[in-house]
């Protein structure tokens, strides 16, 4: 019996090693190509808009991300507030103003606060669709984006999260018939059904797009999973195709990061340059690409 535990151990940790590597360090890298048209695109977990900060700290944040200079910003967990003592969608709008096109698309609203994905452009944007799910949180957003003669299909995510608190992670003390049976294996199991049925949804989309797709957010999956090769498949994920030896952790904690915010995009375009910026303004990290066509 010890020697089984013992081997099963050696293999998680085996396979933790594997899925670290996998997770932070680019390992492709494809040829630059020239390309006649390029767009910068970021996309950002905000953590609420850095939720129980004050506002001037949510300000400086923003201050942050419109200095980045990104053609288009996707925004996830954009929280906002009618209490004008708090940050406020109209204070939103004015700090953004530099970009002209708008879609704001809250998966939770009441009288009281807003709360979901955004995004600023400098481009028109058309065709505004909201992807929805069974979900109390998590929502996809999709709309066109008109780039000169060219049109894009972009489309925001933020999938389903495990909501993990500190009392389901307290298990050292638990048999392994209590551990099977409390809330910490329900919920890892709930979240990654809803997960896995929202990647589906999401992939049919691109499927069914008559434009090539860019396709960004917080997949809460690492590149090993099955959420973000469903939905990577045919397509280029632009960290890994242009960042060559690179760190990709795009979320922290506890010291141990991970990738699981992604700007994946069609075979008709080119990933040209992908970054990850180690701000510290969320409990994530911002990603931003360069891609051309």
């Amino acid at each position: 019996m010890k020697k089984h535990i013992k081997r099963t151990l050696i293999a998680l940790a085996a396979l933790l090693l594997l899925w670290i590597l996998y997770s932070l360090v680019s390992h492709q890298c494809l040829p630059p190509k020239e390309t006649e048209h390029t767009l910068t695109v970021m996309t950002y977990n905000t953590h609420g808009m850095m939720i129980g900060e004050r506002v001037a700290s949510k300000k400086e944040m923003l201050k942050y991300i419109n200095n980045q200079g990104a053609d288009i910003v996707c925004l996830q967990e954009v929280l906002v507030y009618k209490n004008p003592n708090r940050l406020t969608l109209p204070a939103l709008r004015e700090t953004m103003s530099n970009y002209p096109y708008t879609y704001y698309d809250f998966k939770r609203y009441n009288s009281h606060r807003q709360f979901g994905n955004v995004v600023f452009s400098r481009y028109p944007l058309t065709n505004k669709q909201t992807i929805r799910y069974e979900s109390q949180s998590n929502i996809s957003s999709q709309c066109d984006v008109l780039v000169e003669k060219d049109t894009l299909r972009l489309i925001i995510n933020h999938l389903e999260s495990y909501g993990l608190n500190k009392e389901d992670l307290q298990f050292d003390t638990l048999s392994v018939t209590e551990i099977k049976n409390s809330t910490l294996v329900t919920k890892l199991q709930h979240a990654g059904e809803l997960r896995h049925q929202q990647a589906r949804e999401v992939k049919q989309n691109i499927r069914e797009s008559p434009y090539p797709v860019i396709t960004v957010g917080d997949f809460n999956a690492i590149p090993l999973s099955y959420v973000y090769w469903k939905i990577k498949f045919g397509l280029h994920d632009c960290f890994l195709e242009s960042s060559f030896g690179k760190l990709g952790n795009t979320y922290k904690r506890k010291g141990i990061g991970v990738r699981i915010d992604y700007i994946l995009c069609s075979r008709q375009l080119t990933p040209i340059r992908c970054e990850v910026d180690r701000v510290k303004y969320s409990d994530h990290f911002p990603v931003c690409a360069t891609i051309g066509w």
